[in-house]
């Protein structure tokens, strides 16, 4: 039993370089600056991330909730969680610390992300739930009550902090006037608008030369087919 127990500490010395107690924990827990895991394991060139430190007047690492990339092993794992895309709508996900309208605020639901890289975000949904992660929930102009009186809610697109129905591309206070749309431009006829025509950002091809009445035409004409040109009213 002894030169069992004597070649077990031998092993040990081998592996882990010592058995110091840097942290005067009594070796209940890993030694000051060890993650716990063994280096050995790890790719070559890695190592474990730094432990959360502990409490107390020891460096023994306590278990605590796990923070994705903060390159702190919180919950004494002996790595650190990465922040991944685990809805598969193209956002990461929101870390420690991290401004909640630039970051997937729920990475659970592939309707939820903020505008990224240009494009903008959520569409916001009247969900109870804050679907472009603005800090705000069911502020569009097809959720909020400040905008029920209008004739055609596309005339706003929200109601602002203070519950009043706006445009908030166009300048002023206010949703657009009857017959427009807002779009990201700010107010549109979409019944006559050649880059908006029947809708925001529909634009009418070289088949057609305007747009009547939200329909794309050349001359009297509908538009021509893809492989013509409008001219003069003419496909050519």
């Amino acid at each position: 039993m002894t030169t069992t127990r004597w070649l077990c500490v031998a092993v040990m010395v081998a592996v882990l370089g010592g058995c110091g107690d840097d942290d005067d924990d009594g070796g209940a827990r890993p030694d000051s600056g060890s993650s716990g895991v063994d280096a050995s394991t790890l790719p070559d060139g890695a190592t474990p991330p730094p432990t959360d430190g502990g409490g107390g007047t020891t460096d023994a690492c306590v278990p605590m909730i796990e923070i994705c990339g903060d390159r702190i092993d919180q919950n004494c794992n002996g790595r650190d969680q990465a922040c991944g895309d685990n809805d598969g709508d193209g956002i990461e996900a929101c870390r420690a610390g991290d401004d909640l309208t630039r970051c997937d605020c729920d990475d659970s639901r592939a309707d939820v992300y903020p505008p990224f890289n240009g494009l903008p975000g959520a569409p916001e949904l009247c969900d109870g739930v804050d679907n472009d992660c603005n800090g705000r929930i069911d502020e569009s102009a097809e959720c909020c009550d400040g905008c029920a009186s209008l004739d055609n809610r596309r005339r706003a697109d929200w109601c602002n902090l203070d519950g009043v129905c706006d445009c908030s591309t166009a300048p002023g206070v206010g949703p657009c006037p009857a017959g427009q749309t807002c779009c990201a431009v700010g107010c549109v006829d979409t019944q006559t608008s050649f880059d908006h025509c029947g809708a925001c950002n529909t634009r009418c091809t070289t088949g057609a030369d305007r747009c009547v009445g939200g329909d794309c035409r050349c001359g009297a004409n509908a538009a021509c087919d893809f492989v013509y040109t409008c001219s003069s009213g003419s496909c050519n």
